[in-house]
């Protein structure tokens, strides 16, 4: 039917040969053109795929040092599907999730979640209940002043904040009696979208330079990158106060305890033109770009961390793929009264995308972390 005609995307990779790169290679996503409905799925379709379903809680943890209230949600393999079902919730199409049901009795790895600039800790669901699915406990952060609810201008350029808020919920969570005995402290991983995107590369070792970062804003890329949905053009933000105060007390934010990394649609590259920034990153990164991604462009970004990190993998979405595919899937009337986010270029089903690196993003996680081997 000519509604339901298929579109190949290829994803275009640039990665080393490795036991994951096998499922890396064989990633061809087959895209429907239709629209998708709003209809929910069940536990039991979802047991279909997948080993576990998906416990979902909350937590609210207070970094009382930087007066930061940090709302967590936490997803994790269960056997209990007779709980409420969270997600229907909210106002996307996702995988149902057993509110405060019990995790089950193994030792886990964790992957921490950053939703990007004006997002929130449910930004990237799709892509947490995949891992949780799969056996991983996941963590995503409201970044507070920095999310769609809680919008504070400064905090939209005091981007360290960012990195220190993962490592404050890794402690915490491994602090508290619901997880601490489940999770593997061995195996622990990160991964982040846009400026999440920069911090999870932040926590992986690399160093922001806030002048190059400032020197940018005022191009005609810089002036388009730097002028946000949420704020309008926030590049006056970023005074010699903290140009002073990122460069000299927030250089270093890598976190020894993490130990996979990756970045979907990185923001802010040109903060870093030297490969000397990025001496710091020992572990594995790997970074998805979009090809049409005119929020953060690809050779400003995602192609850009890549040539300046050595080892990272690098895949490309290509086509009309663009920087909001990595959200949440709307239902339909989300995706009507917010169509710049929510609603991608007629040769691009957002469903069949995430599927795609949701598998790539497991297996490169369990190859890296040694996750059943």
């Amino acid at each position: 039917m000519a509604a339901n005609f298929v579109c190949k995307l290829r994803l275009h990779m640039y990665i080393k040969v490795s036991v994951y790169s096998i499922v890396l290679l064989a990633l061809v996503a087959v895209v429907s053109c239709s629209n998708s409905t709003d209809k929910s799925m069940s536990f039991k379709s979802y047991l279909e795929t997948h080993k576990y379903a998906v416990g979902q809680t909350s937590f609210v943890f207070v970094d009382s040092l930087r007066n930061r209230p940090l709302k967590t949600e936490v997803w994790y393999p269960t056997l209990d599907t007779t709980q409420i079902n969270s997600a229907l919730d909210y106002p996307f199409i996702l995988p149902p999730t057993s509110l405060n049901a019990d995790c089950i009795p193994e030792k886990l790895p964790l992957v921490l979640l950053s939703h990007g600039t004006g997002g929130n800790r449910i930004s990237q669901m799709w892509l947490a209940v995949e891992l949780a699915g799969n056996g991983y406990v996941v963590a995503s952060v409201d970044h507070f002043g920095n999310t769609l609810g809680n919008k504070i201008p400064q905090n939209f350029v005091k981007i360290w904040d960012r990195p220190l808020d993962m490592s404050y919920i890794l402690t915490k969570l491994l602090q508290t009696a619901k997880f601490n005995s489940v999770i593997d402290t061995t195996t622990i991983g990160m991964a982040g979208f846009s400026l999440g995107g920069y911090t999870t590369i932040a926590l992986a070792g690399g160093q922001l330079d806030y002048q190059l970062l400032k020197e940018f804003s005022k191009t005609q890329e810089g002036k388009a990158e730097f002028d946000l949905p949420e704020l309008g053009d926030i590049s006056g933000l970023i005074t010699p106060e903290i140009i002073s105060l990122g460069d000299r007390e927030y250089k270093d934010l890598k976190d020894d305890r993490i130990s996979a990394f990756v970045a979907m649609a990185p923001a802010i590259g040109q903060g870093f033109n030297d490969k000397a920034q990025f001496t710091a990153v020992k572990e594995s990164v790997l970074i998805f770009g979009a090809q049409n991604d005119n929020r953060t462009p690809v050779h400003t970004n995602a192609q850009h961390y890549h040539g300046l990190m050595d080892g990272s993998k690098y895949i490309e979405l290509p086509g009309q793929v663009g920087h909001y595919v990595f959200m949440n899937q709307a239902k339909s009337g989300l995706t009507r009264n917010a169509p710049i986010v929510f609603k991608d270029d007629s040769s691009v089903n957002r469903k069949e995308v995430h599927q795609q690196v949701a598998s790539t993003v497991v297996a490169f996680f369990n190859y890296e972390l040694g996750v059943g081997q």
